[in-house]
């Protein structure tokens, strides 16, 4: 009976001690980050504090969080461990990751150690991200995007601005070529010196004469029916000094300045803030036209009574009192109004005094009183009056940015190659940190994580140029 109850003890205590075996790992959880593509090689320790036989590692395939994508199996190998371990002896088991097939992404799931007397689970956790280069390349070249759009942003969309402008305004007034004269000269000739800045990539010129082209048109086209009527006078004066009887003075200095001073009216009515302006400046010339007229009528009625006297002499000396007064008229000019004025009054004079003489035949001086002045032009039609139209252009901008680009250009070169180094190193360096270093899942979202990794560059060099533009804004607000 002793000798059974002993049996049964021993049973008992080994039974006790089969059960309380406890396999302790070192570290409790495998935390794996690597890229694709490497092989890594982690050891975990085994410790017991019983006796353990027939030790076995069993794995499985590793799940991403929404089973989507899987790790297999076969991509972590162990070494084959010891079937027996003593208590309280330690023991290295590599485990080995080979990570060329992989997925990029997150997978979790366990290692299981199965013993006689039970089991022991290692949660593993791997994370996988696309090797580096490929999502350095998509941030250079969200970098090189922005940078493109900057530099069109900056030269080559005000350049096409320019030239679309210069396109649409040359249609435009290319429909008025004929009516509007000097409007139309005017406006071409500032397209022209647009065009020739654009080409020389002078465009703050180049929109500064397109402007000035855009004014001269639309005063144009504000008050047109008032430009037709005063060009139709125009040509009325032009057809009025080419008839005969002035066409035979055009070597008077008095005709040629009207001549002169005619065609300058047509060509100064694009700075004239309204037609009104040429108004009064045809009709003034209109004047002038007319007092021509009647001094060189009254000269001719003086030398018709002249030819009537009877006593040779005096038709001798009147004569030469006659080609004095015409070689003054000649001599004059139209602004000389008061040596005008004088010489109407010795013409007058001397036909009062001829008339007083004894006259050959009475016809001829009746003949001469009956006559009257011909060929007079009547004054400018009457236009409405209207407030100039006024286009405004940032003058005095384009004027502060030509010279902030002509000055301290030292200066300057170094502002836009900090404003580079900054965008690049500090911006994008610690985006791609932020995106891609410090993320172990890189590419798991596919496409996702590379246009984050585009819009980061994108937005580093957009940055870059707003900074750069809110400090040349500063300067011109200075300056």
């Amino acid at each position: 009976m002793i000798k059974i109850l002993f049996l049964s003890l021993v049973i008992l205590v080994e039974s006790t001690a089969l059960a309380q075996a406890e396999v302790v790992t070192n570290p409790k959880a495998i935390t794996v980050n690597a890229t694709k593509g490497d092989s890594i090689t982690r050891t975990i320790t085994l410790r017991t504090t019983e006796k353990i036989n027939t030790l076995k590692i069993v794995n499985s395939d590793l799940l991403s969080a929404d089973n989507s994508t899987v790790l297999a199996a076969r991509a972590i190998k162990f070494t084959s461990p010891p079937t027996q371990i003593n208590p309280q002896e330690l023991i290295s088991l590599p485990i080995q990751f080979d990570l060329h097939n992989s997925s990029s992404g997150e997978f979790t799931g366990e290692i299981v150690l199965t013993y006689e007397a039970g089991e022991k689970t290692v949660p593993l956790i791997v994370r996988l991200k696309d090797p580096w280069p490929l999502p350095l390349t998509v941030l250079v070249l969200g970098i090189i995007i922005g940078m493109a759009v900057s530099a069109y942003s900056s030269q080559g969309k005000l350049s096409d601005e320019v030239t679309v402008n210069l396109e649409n305004l040359r249609t435009q007034i290319a429909a008025d070529k004929v009516e509007a004269r000097s409007f139309w000269s005017r406006a071409d000739i500032y397209l022209n010196i647009a065009k020739q800045a654009r080409d020389a990539k002078q465009i703050v010129e180049a929109q500064a004469a397109i402007n000035n082209a855009k004014e001269v048109w639309h005063t144009w086209l504000k008050q047109r029916p008032d430009w037709q009527i005063l060009f139709r006078y125009y040509d009325k004066l032009r057809e009025r000094l080419d008839r005969e009887d002035l066409k035979e003075d055009t070597s008077a200095l008095y005709i040629q300045g009207i001549d002169r001073d005619l065609e300058q009216a047509l060509q100064n009515a694009p700075v004239l803030s309204t037609a009104n302006e040429l108004q009064q400046v045809l009709d003034k010339i209109s004047q002038q036209i007319n007092t021509y007229i009647q001094l060189k009528t009254q000269l001719e009625k003086l030398k018709n009574l002249i030819a009537g006297l009877e006593d040779i002499n005096q038709r001798y000396e009147w004569e030469d009192k006659a080609s004095e007064l015409t070689q003054r008229l000649h001599m004059l000019m139209p602004a000389q109004e008061a040596e005008l004025q004088n010489l109407q009054s010795e013409i007058n004079t001397g036909i009062e005094k001829v008339k007083a003489l004894e006259i050959q035949i009475l016809d001829v001086e009746k003949g001469i009183d009956d006559g009257s002045e011909v060929g007079m032009v009547i004054q400018a039609p009457s236009v409405s009056e209207k407030e100039a139209y006024q286009v405004p252009f940032l003058t005095k901008t384009g004027k502060a940015i030509a010279s902030l680009w002509q000055t301290a250009n030292g200066r300057l070169k170094l502002f836009y190659l900090s404003s580079y180094l900054i965008s690049f190193t500090v911006l994008a360096g610690s985006g791609f940190n932020q995106l891609y270093w410090t993320k172990p899942t890189f590419g798991a979202n596919g496409w996702g994580d590379y246009f984050a990794l585009l819009a980061l560059g994108f937005g580093a060099e957009a940055t870059r140029n707003v900074v750069t533009q809110v400090a040349r804004k500063a300067d011109e607000s200075s300056s």
